[in-house]
């Protein structure tokens, strides 16, 4: 567990997310029961998938009152829209496959810190981009992956899969 200022720094310092805006997003995150609260004199602790549940809060670069709407959304993507309810259950949805990849790159996988994590913001979907030129994304349950949801103008976020592992390596220690 890491206190939630400690995770707050590394954010700001490895992927650039200012602080201000952090703090904001985390407090509507706890204010939704997503994020520990803590207690009275007591600072909150986060595990690594409350500090993953952050940076994707934080990637997705919604307005406040939406971003609870967005991580939400982004628990919910599976590969290529596939409906999972009858699945194996070794197919991963959105959360499993970026934790999964970034406990590679915190491992040390050149292929994992070199990759990247996409975090649309106008189209809540998420996108692994491989060196390779592999790209997996995450969507909505029977979306259609090649369109857009929305027509026009697309944002998106893309975050370096070695700075997110360092975050985590810095605020719960290297794995060996």
């Amino acid at each position: 567990m890491a206190s939630l200022n400690a995770c707050l720094d590394s954010i700001q310092t490895h992927i650039g997310f200012p602080r201000s805006r952090s703090t904001g997003i985390a407090r509507r995150l706890q204010e939704a029961g997503i994020l520990p609260s803590g207690a009275p004199g007591v600072a909150p602790d986060l595990d690594e998938d409350g500090v993953l549940d952050l940076i994707v809060a934080l990637a997705a670069d919604t307005e406040l009152h939406t971003a609870v709407a967005a991580l939400r959304s982004y628990h919910s993507l599976t590969p290529g829209g596939i409906n999972l309810a009858a699945a194996l259950a070794s197919i991963p949805n959105a959360p499993v496959a970026v934790a999964l990849l970034v406990e590679d790159a915190r491992s040390g996988v050149a292929e994992a810190r070199k990759s990247q994590i996409e975090v649309s913001c106008s189209a809540r979907s998420v996108a692994i981009h491989k060196p390779s030129g592999e790209v997996n994304r995450f969507i909505a349950a029977g979306a259609d992956p090649a369109h857009w949801a929305l027509r026009g103008h697309h944002k998106s976020t893309a975050l370096n899969a070695a700075a997110v592992a360092d975050v985590l390596d810095e605020v719960f220690g290297k794995v060996s």
